[in-house]
């Protein structure tokens, strides 16, 4: 098994398989920090240009080969995490996989902390913190209106909403404390009612905010809804229609559902 230090210094180069567990046709490692491609030579030969892709040759640490498949070079700061990236496409099988991972800790790799790809792109301004959720939503999403806000999140249309409102939230504080300190200076500065108007304004985008972020913690959480009624009035009936499936009893005989049901 490929091991790592016990050092998560950010400065360290970091490898981590890519791919979802399990067997399939291709599988991805990727490598990335400052040696990144100094492993990726050695794993794989000359990598190629930037941003362009080659067949290659993978091996051990030993010269044995490995597997072959594409080798691909994303040189600082135009990556995924902003750092050099080499990533390394191979067959998917957990063997082989494994056996790259291994070939990158020995060359000189760390095995990435889940998620650290992620926290690089953060650290490196690649993404703001809104952004980083999103790749995880968009990972778990379980329907198609949860794929498209993480989709929206991930582009940066929340952030800029998000920072759209501080903006205008610190330029109205700033009229405020204007009109405090200099109430005795010939300034220009809105009237009252163009301030409770901006207010206002400003007031329904932070709503419209809350509003939607409420609606995307339903869509990344899901809602829990309870059936309550008399005996024998349906609720087993509507839970079955609305899981489409059989998931409670059917009976006339009242109390027949006591057990908890998901």
């Amino acid at each position: 098994m490929a091991t790592r230090p016990d050092s998560n210094d950010s400065t360290d180069t970091i490898a981590a398989i890519a791919t979802a567990a399990g067997r399939g046709g291709v599988g991805i490692l990727r490598v990335s920090g400052p040696n990144a491609a100094q492993i990726g030579e050695t794993i794989a030969g000359a990598l190629p240009g930037a941003r362009e892709h080659a067949l290659r040759r993978f091996r051990a640490a030993d010269a044995s080969l490995i597997d072959s498949g594409l080798v691909l070079h994303f040189p600082a700061p135009h990556s995924y995490t902003g750092e050099t990236v080499v990533e390394l496409q191979a067959h998917g099988g957990p063997l082989i996989m494994q056996l790259l991972l291994e070939a990158a800790v020995t060359a000189g790799a760390r095995q990435a902390r889940p998620g650290e790809f992620t926290e690089r792109a953060y650290l490196n301004e690649r993404m703001d913190l809104l952004q980083a959720e999103a790749v995880a939503d968009l990972i778990d999403a379980g329907s198609r209106e949860a794929a498209r806000a993480a989709v929206a999140s991930l582009q940066g249309e929340f952030s800029r909403r998000v920072h759209a409102v501080s903006d205008e939230v610190m330029a109205l504080r700033t009229w405020v404390e204007a009109a405090i300190d200099f109430s005795e200076e010939e300034l220009e500065l809105q009237s009252n009612a163009e301030l409770a108007q901006r207010i206002d304004t400003t007031t329904d985008l932070i709503d419209r905010l809350c509003r939607d972020a409420a609606c995307g913690r339903v869509l990344r959480e899901g809602l829990a809804v309870l059936i309550v009624g008399r005996p024998n009035v349906g609720k087993s009936s509507l839970l079955n229609s609305l899981s489409g499936s059989d998931a409670a009893i059917v009976t006339d005989l009242p109390g027949t559902t006591r057990d908890l049901l998901h």
